[in-house]
């Protein structure tokens, strides 16, 4: 007879989107930015940052697939689409990776954030 508890293993992951989806770990930080999306410009404050992706809060109704951009030091107006949005928070994946060299000369430039949300 199976286990009861064979098919709950999915309940240890947590429902936060943003977490256990990663390909690479994001370092916390504190920055403002804002954030281009249909021709429109929304407020933003950058909460992590990866070179694939960030997260940030923003009023800016925005739809899960739909494409942006987002002011970065260095990198300027970067390309991505908007993968999750929930409660005033939404996860960008970049459409293309930023270059080591050019993510750490950003980063250089962010103010870090000493907590997670």
């Amino acid at each position: 007879m199976p286990s009861v508890f064979a098919s709950l293993t999915h309940l240890n992951k947590s429902r936060d989107p943003s977490i256990d989806q990663r390909r690479v770990p994001r370092d916390l930080v504190d920055m403002v930015s804002h954030i281009t999306a249909d021709g429109r410009t929304h407020g933003a404050r950058i909460i992590n940052i990866s070179p694939l992706g960030l997260m940030s809060r923003t009023d800016a109704q925005l739809d899960i697939g739909q494409r942006i951009t987002i002011w970065l030091p260095v990198a300027k107006d970067h390309a991505g689409e908007v993968r999750w949005a929930e409660d005033g928070r939404l996860g960008v994946e970049f459409l293309e990776r930023i270059e080591q060299s050019m993510y750490d000369a950003m980063l250089s430039l962010i103010p870090p954030r000493q907590t997670a949300w």
